[in-house]
């Protein structure tokens, strides 16, 4: 009988270390998952780098003037102000913004390149509680997003 307890004693030590083993093997499984994600974000973080960088190199800036249908300088820094601006604006609004940051703009002009930009799907009128207002429609955003890297 005593060859019996000790063999009994024998397999419930086993138990334990194999036991101990299953909960260290799942540890090692979960600690392996957690540096996969990182790496795989880590890398994804440096293919949009890339992205930017060849993009800067190819044509020696990152701007809007890079999506279709934006074809000379006001209607870039329009888009660069709607993108800056979150938030619709008038035709006041973007000529003051573009006259800060390019030194003039004429309303006129400003007018004539927004109806020019709205028959190309680029921006749309927005008619709201403050009244008329341009915005960017989502598929100009949508481009800008995925040239930047940032969506798929």
């Amino acid at each position: 009988m005593p060859e019996d307890e000790e063999l009994q004693e024998e397999i419930r030590t086993l138990k334990s270390q194999v036991s101990n083993l299953e909960r260290m093997l799942e540890s090692l499984m979960n600690m392996h998952r957690n540096v996969l994600e990182k790496v795989s974000t880590s890398s994804d973080i440096e293919k949009r780098y890339i992205r930017l960088l060849s993009l800067y190199q190819r044509y020696g800036k990152i701007s809007p003037s890079l999506l279709p249908d934006i074809d000379d300088p006001v209607m870039e820094s329009i888009v660069e102000v709607l993108l800056s601006s979150g938030k619709p604006l008038n035709i006041t609004q973007i000529t003051e913004r573009l006259r800060s940051k390019r030194g003039k703009a004429s309303r006129h002009t400003v007018r004539d390149r927004l109806k020019l930009m709205e028959s190309r799907n680029v921006v749309k009128e927005i008619d709201d509680t403050h009244g008329k207002g341009y915005a960017l429609t989502e598929e100009v955003i949508d481009k800008w997003a995925k040239l930047l890297g940032i969506k798929i």
